[in-house]
């Protein structure tokens, strides 16, 4: 048993890691010519040029999530993974997965920070518009993150990063396996009955007076729990999975 999540979690990995390079690689690209581009081409004091790279690997998650039904888990049950094994093994991928991208995304802010003021960059902290701006002369760059709700640290930011990234494995996960388990009129479906529940809520107030509860009073536990909510949902996608049929 123990060879057998060994050699799962080790497929995951490996089929995974090129997908991870590719993104990782685009991603820092563009954060270097951005960063470039405000130095070389800015010269208004108040043009301010904003990067993100949490947003992104909320997507990369979402997107993983997913094609991990699709992509691997046929393979590994012909290979004769039993679906407890597959349960397992995926959950371990999935997490590190998230702290992975929540670990290097976080470090790169904070190697950018410092350079920043090596260049002689001043960091001003904008609570109107939650954004971390670092400004040196002409040039202003800014990152955007949902750590200005709480409070700024690198722990926070990772916090918040690996919470939102496994909430949203789980999440695709769960979705791929509705839409592999039941086909495209079975995952549509279910799809349509989220929509018209919060169309329900929209329209009926509770789930606009829900949204604005969380984000007036919006802390760390907060994503704790979503990460929690995560787990749950993730526990709860074996009643698919342990019926999941490998399709020839």
């Amino acid at each position: 048993m123990d060879r057998q999540l060994n050699a799962s979690v080790y497929y995951l990995s490996t089929h995974v890691l090129y997908s991870l390079k590719i993104f990782w690689m685009i991603l820092i690209s563009i954060l270097i010519v951005t960063i470039a581009a405000d130095f070389i081409f800015m010269n208004d004091d108040t043009s301010v040029i904003a990067f993100n790279l949490s947003f992104p690997i909320y997507v990369f998650a979402g997107i993983v999530g997913q094609l991990t039904v699709k992509g691997y888990i046929p393979y590994l049950i012909k290979m004769g993974s039993t679906r407890k094994n597959l349960f397992a093994g995926i959950g371990i991928h999935f997490l590190s997965v998230a702290v992975f991208n929540a670990l290097l995304a976080n470090t790169i802010h904070s190697i950018v920070m410092y350079f920043y003021r090596l260049s002689g960059g001043e960091i001003v902290s904008n609570n109107t518009n939650n954004v971390f701006t670092f400004t040196g002369g002409e040039q202003s760059f800014s990152f955007n993150h949902l750590a200005y709700f709480v409070q700024d640290t690198w722990i926070n930011r990772f916090v918040i990063d690996a919470s939102i990234s496994f909430f949203l494995l789980a999440i695709g996960f769960l979705l791929g396996l509705v839409f592999y388990r039941y086909g495209l009129i079975g995952g549509f479906s279910f799809i349509g009955v989220i929509v018209l529940i919060s169309i329900m809520g929209m329209a009926n107030g509770w789930l606009l007076d829900l949204f604005i509860a969380v984000f007036r009073n919006v802390d760390l536990l907060f994503f704790v729990q979503l990460f929690l909510v995560g787990v749950v949902l993730y526990l709860l996608s074996f009643l698919l999975l342990k019926r999941i049929t490998v399709k020839t």
